[in-house]
């Protein structure tokens, strides 16, 4: 049973494999004519082919206090983390991401990053482990290879910024939830559930996350936003260099991002900002100049509506 299940399993396409693992185990016998004893042999192959024993390194519900920080450090594992209340600071090297309440950070392994918690502290569902999991669910071996040249990662979404998705919430809970009580088949259902998370993060890339996938006037408009956000941008002109209309421009940032333009532009604007007060002795009204605002009351309006208190409170 154990080598027909898997050579069945190694025999169909990789999102296959995945989608399979990620069903209900009652409609399994229906996909490739897998019985369910066999299924539970191909689980047990998945699980002893790992060469680490531990399902996850880290796995847990943590809190930090008010700016508390952590790092900067790196590490193999992939780790992604769900801010269940406050709002945290994720520092890249050249770069900072702020998140908040219901968002969700993936960090590819072997990428430095810096943490740190927000005015009124953070807590987070934290879920750390190894590359090869993921890549047991591929045709190809896992041997020597990290999640650096696993196909969900590149070099432009080593960070992946999820917001208000409960499915992936939910599934990274329950991983949390099996390995804490670890009871009859706990590690067969985390391995259903990494499948279904790695389903999940597929389907978000495909159909929401920009560098995969998306249209080629987006594409521009946001690196065009990108590169000159500190100048006073006009929508009207973006879409006029794509020889496309001003309305068609917010319907692509729209189906893609759920963002218009110009939110785009002030998200991107503020993030710039929380890497100037971290980084340097600025000003708030140089810092607000510095990234594209036209007054000291804009920078702050546009920041507090981001962030939820304003620059100043911010970054005492």
């Amino acid at each position: 049973a154990l080598y027909l299940g898997v050579s069945v399993f190694k025999s169909i396409s990789t999102q296959s494999r995945i989608f399979l693992l990620s069903c209900p185990l009652k409609n399994v016998w229906l996909m490739d004519k897998i019985s369910a004893s066999r299924f539970f042999c191909l689980l047990e192959d998945l699980r002893n082919n790992l060469k680490h024993e531990r399902l996850a390194e880290v796995f847990r519900v943590i809190s930090f206090q008010a700016n508390e920080a952590y790092g900067p450090h790196t590490h193999l594992r992939l780790e992604i983390n769900y801010v269940k209340k406050g709002s945290c600071i994720l520092s890249l090297p050249e770069e900072c991401f702020y998140f908040q309440e219901g968002e969700i950070m993936i960090i590819d392994s072997n990428v430095e990053h810096l943490f740190e918690a927000g005015k009124a502290g953070t807590t987070l569902l934290q879920l750390e482990f190894l590359p090869e999991i993921f890549y047991a669910f591929l045709q190809e071996e896992a041997e020597g290879k990290t999640a650096a040249s696993f196909p969900v990662f590149s070099h432009q979404n080593r960070l992946i910024k999820i917001g208000n998705n409960v499915r992936i919430m939910r599934v990274i809970q329950r991983i949390i939830n099996e390995l804490d009580a670890q009871k009859l088949y706990y590690e067969s259902l985390v391995i259903l559930y990494y499948a279904e998370l790695l389903m999940l993060i597929y389907r978000y890339l495909e159909e929401v996350f920009v560098p995969i996938g998306a249209n080629e006037n987006l594409k521009y408009a946001i690196d065009y936003l990108r590169k000159h956000y500190r100048k006073n941008i006009k929508m009207a002109e973006v879409a006029q260099s794509l020889d496309i209309s001003e309305r068609y421009l917010r319907k692509l940032f729209m189906q893609t991002l759920q963002l218009s333009p110009l939110d785009y532009l002030n998200q991107l604007r503020v993030n710039k900002a929380i890497e100037l007060m971290k980084n340097t002795e600025l000003s708030l009204k140089e810092i607000g100049f510095a990234c594209g605002f036209n007054s000291s009351q804009h920078f702050c309006r546009i920041f507090k509506q981001q962030v939820g208190i304003n620059p100043r409170d911010f970054r005492e």
